[in-house]
């Protein structure tokens, strides 16, 4: 039978609807092939592909005023998926979105954060938070006021999240860091809604093959 999430796939549409299931479960590639008798390998290949379409779903959604001059992106690279451990993190409309940053040094971040009394200069103008995943650090410019509560915020909440998930991973790999950002912001804001039936939504208007990277 045709398999209309993945054309070409070697697995059926059954048995990728079921390792979809368990990734919205949040399981890992190990416990996904464990269960479903999928190898790792195959596993983690239709993970990738899952997480790439969630992340140009992120990206398409975006308000594009909101990006920063430096920003980078997977429709934007020519060489695959952006690697940076330097995520923006901006809140609009009641959502939370991340994006890549590149030309980013400790020294810049700790000039763009003392820059909280005022308008800011040059780039991230629209961005309230800074991931340096490098040293798991969030630079923040908006709690720097005083009397200021981080509390129900929803940039420490994502944070909370996103820390949280990729720990649990024991070490993200520079090249896949950018997807697993992006699947946390997918994750968080559409936390109260049903995330299979979300994705289902997104893979039946783009199948799974046309989130592959050249």
């Amino acid at each position: 039978m045709k398999n209309r999430m993945l054309k070409g796939a070697h697995l059926s549409e059954r048995k990728c609807r079921e390792i979809l299931h368990y990734f919205c479960e949040d399981l890992t590639a190990t416990q996904i092939a464990a269960i479903t008798s999928v190898s790792r390998v195959t596993v983690n290949a239709y993970l990738k592909l899952i997480r790439t379409r969630l992340a140009q779903f992120c990206e398409d959604s975006f308000p594009t005023h909101q990006l920063p001059e430096n920003f980078v992106s997977i429709r934007g690279s020519l060489t695959g998926l952006p690697k940076t451990p330097y995520f923006g993190f901006t809140r609009y409309n009641g959502q939370v979105y991340a994006t890549g940053l590149e030309n980013i040094t400790r020294e810049h971040l700790l000039n763009w954060q003392k820059q909280h009394n005022g308008p800011v200069s040059g780039e991230m103008q629209t961005i309230h938070a800074v991931a340096d995943f490098n040293s798991w650090r969030l630079y923040r410019r908006d709690m720097l006021s005083a009397g200021t509560s981080t509390n129900g915020d929803d940039i420490s909440g994502f944070w909370g999240l996103t820390r949280n998930r990729l720990m649990k991973f024991r070490g993200v790999n520079r090249n896949t860091l950018y997807l697993h950002i992006k699947e946390c912001e997918f994750r968080y804001n559409y936390r109260n809604e049903n995330m299979q039936a979300k994705l289902i939504q997104l893979i039946s208007k783009h199948p799974l093959h046309e989130a592959q990277m050249q």
